[in-house]
């Protein structure tokens, strides 16, 4: 089946509305977006208020991204989180730009331009929510191990 409206396959889409709807439910996720439109959603975008989300006193704000492609031989993903005022994030990404990490990579940017990736623990024919779950719910305990 062909692209519906730029999104790559019908699953895609009940994957994105499914993050949508978790983040909508998640408190500190606020204005949670598809981009570039609801119609043509390629990714789902929220603002995060870091102090709401993580329970604890937190500098500036963040930006959670999500975008899958379902369309390859297996899943990839990209599952971001940046701080805009402190220009530094981390991420999970499932593809093929760094295959000396394995299939999925932990990227680490800091604020100075630099960027470390190491190896991320990958589960074979996991189901892409699942995947996502497991990452969303990691994501406080990443920010406690990096050392900015």
């Amino acid at each position: 089946m062909g692209p519906i409206l730029g999104v790559w396959i019908p699953s895609e889409r009940k994957l994105l509305e499914r993050v949508h709807d978790r983040l909508v439910r998640t408190a500190g996720c606020e204005r949670v977006r598809y981009v570039p439109s609801r119609i043509d959603a390629n990714e789902v975008v929220c603002d995060v208020d870091p102090t709401v989300f993580l329970g604890r006193s937190s500098d500036g704000s963040a930006r959670l991204r999500v975008e899958f492609d379902l369309t390859g031989d297996r899943p990839h993903y990209w599952i971001q989180w940046w701080e805009p005022n402190l220009e530094r994030g981390f991420g999970w990404h499932c593809d093929e730009t760094e295959p000396e990490y394995g299939p999925v990579h932990f990227q680490v940017e800091y604020s100075d331009g630099s960027t470390e990736r190491e190896s991320a623990p990958w589960v074979e024919d996991e189901h892409p929510y699942r995947t996502f779950e497991r990452r969303f719910a990691s994501i406080a305990s990443r920010l406690d191990d990096l050392d900015w």
